[in-house]
């Protein structure tokens, strides 16, 4: 950001972002990826993943594994033992352990029977980053490692820096410039744990638009498709899909901590674009509920479209 405004020079291309809320992508095809190797089901209910004594409640256990992707299982935004015990402002998440997690699970009762309305649920995300992670037999990032990045040749993408990348991690700032830790999630590392770079995010994009490993291709396409209606868009798994001149456009954004992202690609247009900044939101942005990158990306990405 600073190198935009003429204060610096641009970051370098292998520098490392955290990639906050564009995490949910990831999840979104490790689902896909494990559906295609029969290992799960879109509808899939909970019960049939996460055992009774953890999820005691009928209700609960009926939410989908599609359901928890496309954010309409009526699961919160947030946990609601999110508040407890020691906290740090910087990281809010940082404290929230496998016990708080076990908890919230043992004691979640939805008011209403899925599915419900979109609406946005981190924790909803992180319920599905653990029922995958049961489903492949092997931890989230381990999963996200061997059956998308590695095939993907996304070798700088990971749950956590290495000591080798944390030299090249980007220092997060909210508006003003002040630096900020990234947050972390140790215990729901599928709403938003991940890092990466530009270059790695576009291999993932050529994948999204037919290029690359043949098997992981044709998985990405079930995250692609619209699914239920979100507001003025549609949701897919972990996407939101926009339709544009009769085209669909598939992104999403973030803002998490000092750091917004933004990730897009058309089809029709043969194209994707790549958002990364090492700062948050203004209080104004935030308070119109404007993602700072997300007009931009969509602009570039409506441009890009063949005409009508």
């Amino acid at each position: 950001m600073e190198a935009l405004r003429g204060r610096g020079a641009p970051p370098a291309k292998d520098t490392l972002f955290a990639l906050g809320e564009l995490t949910q992508v990831f999840t979104g095809a490790l689902l896909a990826l494990l559906v295609d190797q029969g290992k799960a089901r879109l509808d899939m209910p909970l019960s049939e993943v996460i055992p009774r004594p953890l999820l005691p409640d009928e209700a609960a256990g009926r939410i989908t594994l599609e359901q928890l992707a496309t954010h309409t299982s009526g699961m919160p935004h947030l946990p609601p033992n999110l508040e407890t015990g020691a906290q740090n402002p910087e990281d809010p998440f940082g404290h929230y352990n496998a016990g708080l997690f076990g908890d919230f699970l043992r004691s979640y009762h939805p008011e209403w029977p899925p599915p419900r309305r979109h609406a946005e649920s981190l924790i909803g995300m992180g319920v599905l980053g653990h029922a995958l992670s049961r489903r492949a037999g092997v931890n989230y990032g381990h999963a996200l490692r061997d059956l998308l990045f590695r095939p993907l040749s996304m070798l700088d993408t990971s749950l956590r820096p290495t000591d080798e990348q944390a030299p090249r991690l980007a220092v997060g700032h909210t508006a003003k410039g002040m630096p900020v830790p990234a947050w972390t999630f140790p215990a729901i590392p599928g709403a938003g744990a991940a890092y990466s770079t530009a270059p790695d995010l576009l291999r993932f994009l050529d994948a999204n638009l037919g290029q690359g490993d043949a098997s992981v291709v044709r998985a990405l396409r079930i995250p692609q498709e619209p699914r239920v209606t979100a507001g003025p868009r549609h949701a897919g798994l972990g996407w939101n899909v926009t339709q544009v001149r009769g085209q669909p456009v598939v992104w999403r954004s973030s803002v998490m901590g000092g750091y917004t992202g933004f990730l897009g690609f058309a089809v029709a247009a043969n194209a994707g674009v790549v958002l990364l900044a090492d700062h948050g939101w203004s209080f104004f942005a935030a308070l119109r509920g404007r993602v700072p990158l997300e007009a931009p990306g969509l602009s570039l990405l409506f441009q890009l479209l063949p005409p009508k």
